[in-house]
């Protein structure tokens, strides 16, 4: 036990910088992980890896719904299954990848080129905005980057010693890249490419040893990458997409995107990135064999990450012009490895210990400065707020009415505790119509939309919807919305006369169409529509039997809106049967009436209840 505890404590001793840039990398990841709403894709993933489906349904849901493999939502499933079925434990999963994805870039550039520089890579990776927030994010990307960067880690390890073992090393991450997201074929490519380099660059009596084994490197990534055959066969048949055309400054704007368009980093970028190019330009006139090029930290390093860069942009962006637009910075995320490594050479390149320790201070600080003041990155909402919303319309959907919704799958994760609400699909253009036709029940219902869905009706339909629908509520948050409808008819009854005693809920009617309570409880009205005004709320009902029991009567509480606004107790003479309620409403509003009954008791004899023969509202 001492000799562990002695390991792990030089451990630390000799690796206390990385500690902390691990410590900083896991807080930026952790912190806030569940803030945002799920969007739209996380939504997807929730539902793809519901641990209810049957492995079945769970592999042919992901076959039809996605374009990624199963490994990312498998590992999900799995961790619902142990911790529970919530957006919170994806999440912790997807910042854990992230600060995994942190330590790999490390190993990467130490193994690259020194210790030092992999420090520097990693504390820039740790506070990079676009990392954290695919970190925090319950999608496959923070997994493609950290198999990308292990991968290349493999790769860089194998040509310095291209033994069997690096080789079967190599072939695992290559193949866990496919697994992670198929954009991983571009960046296999690039590797491919490099490995063929070296290839030629091999001496020739080693060409055959390095052959074969980069071979059975290239067998094994073909056996990981099988389980996502199918998959891979569903995307290559994709002749269209939602995405649009790149225009001529979408590598620019990607780039960007990558440090959060902060103008001083990219303003430091461009000076490292300088710095890096003087340094690969005064490289020494050197023979290029095999031997030279590993030997030479600085060359290697830039044939690496030229090739992975032009490759993993030229393919993408002529796909793009020539057949499918592709450029998505998300799918991009695996070229980031290769800009963050540039930039810790170029650092780290910086001849003045003094400039260099200040630049890369600046550029943490700077880091730091644009997540929390500048982009104010925890603090923001960005993403659609499904959650709020479907909160919202949980608790003031008391009736169980019909939620209509145009992306009606997003919806049954939230309302998986109410399995009784009815979520019907079709735009809110489309219901409307159908109102008007009769195809549909002119009904009180919900619609609800995000995701860039904005409110949208022509003048007719929006004409035909006022003149027979009351709007009730309306709930609005960022880039999500509902409304709730009700007929006018059905307002009208309910606003000035009798209300319908058969709209109370829970359904207590006798033959004679009153409301019966045999025992403590209450009835609850639907929402009803009130302009700004006085009103009377005209309760008729009397206590049961017809003489009091133990000298008291039956006893009611009245609540509007669940604030108490009268008690009464109630007479068993039916000539005495009316009770006024007065109240005011300072706002056109909705009200619910709620009548709860307090104090039954029975013996042999006789039992003590109330009946409610009509309840009537009227504007004074």
């Amino acid at each position: 036990m001492e000799k562990y505890i002695m390991k792990i404590t030089n451990w630390i001793k000799v690796n206390n910088i990385l500690l902390l840039i691990l410590l900083l990398a896991s807080f930026l990841r952790l912190y806030k992980a569940d803030f945002q709403s799920i969007w739209l894709d996380e939504i997807l993933t929730m539902n793809d890896a519901n641990p209810k489906l049957t492995f079945k349904e769970f592999y042919d849901g992901i076959l039809f719904w996605e374009y990624i493999p199963h490994m990312y939502f498998y590992l999900v499933r799995i961790l619902f299954e142990l911790f529970g079925y919530t957006t919170l434990v994806a999440r912790v999963f997807s910042a854990i990848i992230g600060v995994l994805g942190v330590y790999s870039m490390y190993l990467l550039a130490k193994e690259i080129f020194n210790k030092k520089v992999g420090l520097v890579a990693a504390a820039l990776v740790s506070v990079n905005i676009f990392h954290i927030s695919y970190s925090q994010e319950i999608r496959p990307y923070g997994m493609l980057f950290l198999f990308t960067v292990l991968a290349f880690y493999r790769l860089i390890k194998f040509l310095k010693c291209t033994s069997i073992k690096n080789a079967l090393y190599y072939g695992i991450f290559a193949g866990l890249i496919l697994n992670a997201h198929f954009f991983g074929f571009i960046t296999l490519f690039a590797q491919y490419l490099i490995l063929l380099f070296f290839l030629i660059q091999s001496p020739k009596e080693n060409k055959k040893t390095f052959f074969i084994n980069s071979f059975i490197s290239g067998f094994v990534t073909l056996i990981i990458f099988l389980p996502a055959y199918e998959a891979f066969v569903r995307v290559s048949e994709i002749q269209s997409f939602w995405l649009q055309k790149p225009g001529q400054d979408a590598i620019t704007k990607l780039i960007s995107e990558f440090f959060g368009y902060s103008e001083l980093i990219l303003f430091l970028i461009q000076f490292i990135v300088i710095n890096y190019i003087i340094n690969v330009f005064n490289l020494k006139n050197i023979k290029v064999n095999y031997k030279s090029i590993v030997n030479s930290k600085l060359l290697t390093c830039f044939i690496i990450t030229s090739v992975w860069l032009l490759v993993s942009i030229i393919i993408p962006l002529l796909r793009s012009h020539l057949d499918v637009p592709m450029i998505l910075s998300r799918y991009f995320i695996n070229i980031l490895p290769a800009i963050i490594l540039i930039l810790a050479v170029g650092l780290y390149l910086i001849k003045n210990v003094f400039i260099k320790k200040t630049i890369i201070i600046l550029f943490l600080i700077l880091s730091l400065i644009d997540l929390f003041a500048i982009s104010k990155y925890y603090s923001t909402i960005r993403k659609s707020q499904f959650r709020e919303l479907t909160t919202e319309i949980s608790k003031k959907n008391y009736n169980n009415t019909k939620i209509v919704a145009y992306y009606r799958w997003l919806f049954p994760y939230f309302f998986q505790n109410k399995p009784f609400v009815k979520i019907e699909e079709k735009s809110l253009e489309d219901y409307v119509s159908g109102i008007k036709n009769n195809s549909i029940k002119k009904e009180p219902f919900w619609y609800a939309d995000a995701n860039s869905r904005p409110y949208s009706l022509n003048k007719d339909q929006e004409k035909f919807l006022l003149e027979n629908f009351n709007l009730i509520d309306k709930i609005e948050y960022y880039d999500a919305w509902a409304h709730y409808y009700e007929p006018k008819t059905e307002v009208s009854i309910l606003t000035e006369g009798n209300i319908n005693l058969s709209l109370f809920k829970p359904n207590r009617l006798d033959n004679n169409g009153n409301i019966i309570l045999f025992k403590n409880g209450n009835v609850r009205s639907p929402n009803i529509f009130l302009e700004k005004g006085n009103y009377k709320l005209i309760i008729n009902c009397n206590s049961l039997p017809d003489k009091p029991i133990n000298n008291e009567n039956a006893h009611l509480n009245v609540k509007i809106n669940g604030q108490m606004v009268e008690d009464f107790y109630l007479s068993e003479n039916k000539n005495s049967s009316e009770n006024v309620i007065k109240f005011e409403t300072l706002t056109d509003e909705k009200i619910r009436i709620q009548l709860i009954y307090d104090n039954d008791v029975s013996n042999k004899n006789s039992d003590r209840n109330v009946i409610i023969y009509s309840i009537k509202l009227v504007k004074e």
